[in-house]
């Protein structure tokens, strides 16, 4: 039986990559169909109801912006979220599926391969941002499962980074700082890497800050000028120079990052404005944006001085906004003591690094640890790799158990922030009322890396009823078990005094509805 090809992806908000390893070893990343080693993460829905994806896509902005779906990935797992196209709504997850799809047969069609006719077209690792909670790493792997992939796991893109570059850069145990500033997230996070380890000591970010907020200024210093040359006109307002606006904005960003000004001409309402924006205009507007990346690089510093880490050997710069002057130059003025930022492969290293897992992963997954089966460069072993959670988990208790009140219920947390994972706590709580013969279990996330125990700062998981417990008094036990996989997925085991026991699972499965899961993705217009 022939093996299924095994990829790394990374699943970008603006861009993404795919990545193998070839009979030599080597990992590389495969070319899209227009032989660019990156695909917008854009799909186009035509008339027709086909879909295009990648930069064909992304043109279409200037012709029919309402047609065009981008910057996706900033609502993975957002629960309730749709997108409208032709009075149906989609879901992040199917639109995330085209672009997988889509990456994927690319991918296949560099390699020789044929789209089989049924079953999973790839075995794949999927990455995503460090902070991505239970919620946003089912999402992906729904997205990938409906495109037609055998999803071995979903790994951290920063880890993912750390695989690479420790595979192929030599030296002893170093502790290494991967920024990660992407086109649409940001994430921050300290990894001890050796060549028998890979240990994320901490991590953070933000899942809506990245290269769009830049483009988003760019676009606001546009129409400033174009209202000075024409008072009280907006060109977003001509929707048909909406689009063709982001679409400069993008490119003015890229030529700012090489050249001090940057010209071009719009054409809006039937106005035409000269526009030229100087890179010291740019770095004004949007120096808030690096600020906001300083602050979580200086928090997760703090929080690996606390584990013990208090020196950093190598500051790796990964992400497309990695590119820009301003953001190496803030680095530099706001951590004097730290090494001098160097780019590591940036658009590329992350795919890269999926894909030497994938091959490990699926190696394993045979029980066949040869070298040549792993697939890693030189024959090297992939180092074991010890994650934190970006996250904190939680059930809702009662306040005060004194009070026995219901209603007024906190947040206890048996898995901090920045906790190793696999993560196996457990707890003993007890009931509150006489002869209780049932008790809710609510299980909630934090939405950031700061605990709050108050219920409304934090994201409801999941929930069940344990019924049936023992009758007796106030105070019996109930042991509460949490067990966070390496992929992200929370277990939760609640067992009373009697042996009941109710077992839920943090998937967040019904984001997406079966029906939906199961639909044949709209053909991909070649």
């Amino acid at each position: 039986m022939t093996r299924r090809p095994v990829l790394g992806i990374d699943l970008g908000t603006t861009y993404s990559c795919v990545a193998s390893l070839d009979e030599n070893q080597r990992v590389s990343v495969l070319p899209n169909q227009e032989g660019d080693l990156t695909t917008p993460s854009v799909v186009f829905f035509e008339h027709s109801g086909n879909v295009t994806v990648g930069k064909f896509a992304k043109n279409e902005l200037k012709n029919e912006p309402g047609r065009v779906v981008s910057l996706i990935k900033r609502h993975m797992g957002e629960e309730g979220y749709t997108v409208d196209v032709d009075d149906k709504e989609l879901y992040p997850q199917q639109v995330s599926a085209i672009i997988l799809r889509q990456v994927v047969e690319d991918a296949l069609n560099v390699l020789g391969l044929e789209v089989p006719a049924d079953g999973p077209l790839a075995d794949v690792v999927i990455t995503v941002p460090a902070y991505f909670g239970a919620a946003e790493r089912q999402a992906t792997r729904d997205a990938g499962e409906m495109a037609g992939l055998e999803v071995v796991n979903i790994i951290n893109e920063p880890t993912a980074a750390a695989i690479a570059y420790g595979l192929i850069s030599s030296g002893g145990e170093r502790a290494v700082l991967v920024y990660d500033l992407g086109g649409g997230t940001f994430d921050v996070t300290i990894i001890k890497v050796s060549a028998s380890e890979i240990r994320v000591v901490a991590t953070g970010g933000d899942h809506q800050l990245g290269g769009a907020d830049w483009d988003a200024r760019i676009v606001e210093l546009v129409c400033e000028k174009f209202a000075e040359q024409h008072p009280g006109s907006d060109p977003r307002t001509d929707l048909d120079a909406a689009g063709s606006i982001e679409l400069l904005a993008e490119e003015a960003k890229k030529a700012l990052s090489r050249r001090d000004s940057y010209s071009s001409t719009v054409i809006a309402n039937g106005e035409r404005a000269k526009i030229e924006i100087t890179r010291e205009e740019y770095e004004e507007a949007t120096a808030d944006l690096i600020g906001k990346t300083l602050d979580f690089t200086q928090d997760v510093l703090g929080h690996a001085r606390d584990k013990g880490v208090d020196r950093i050997d190598e500051f790796l710069l990964v992400g497309g906004m990695s590119h820009s002057p301003a953001v190496k130059k803030g680095l530099a003025d706001e951590f004097p003591d730290l090494p001098t930022p160097q780019l590591a492969d940036p658009d590329q290293i992350v795919a890269k690094g999926a894909a030497l897992f994938a091959a490990n992963s699926v190696a394993e997954s045979d029980g066949d640890t040869s070298t040549a089966a792993r697939g890693l460069p030189g024959g090297a072993a992939l180092p074991k790799i010890v994650n934190v959670t970006s996250k904190g988990y939680g059930i809702a208790v009662v306040r005060d158990s004194r009070k026995r009140d219901d209603h007024d219920l906190v947040v206890a947390w048996l898995i901090k922030p920045n906790d190793e994972i696999p993560a196996r706590p457990r707890d003993t709580f007890r009931t509150i009322h006489d002869q209780q013969r049932e008790v809710d279990i609510a299980v909630y996330e934090s939405t950031t890396d700061m605990l709050s125990v108050e219920l409304d700062d934090n994201l409801k998981l999941v929930e069940g009823t344990l019924s049936n417990l023992p009758p007796g008094p106030a105070g019996q036990p109930l042991e509460v078990s949490f067990n966070l996989e390496a992929d992200g997925i929370l277990h939760i085991t609640a067992v009373a005094g009697n042996g009941e026991k109710i077992k839920l699972e943090a998937k967040i499965s019904g984001l997406v509805p079966e029906d939906v899961k199961r639909a044949p993705l709209p053909a991909l217009q070649r």
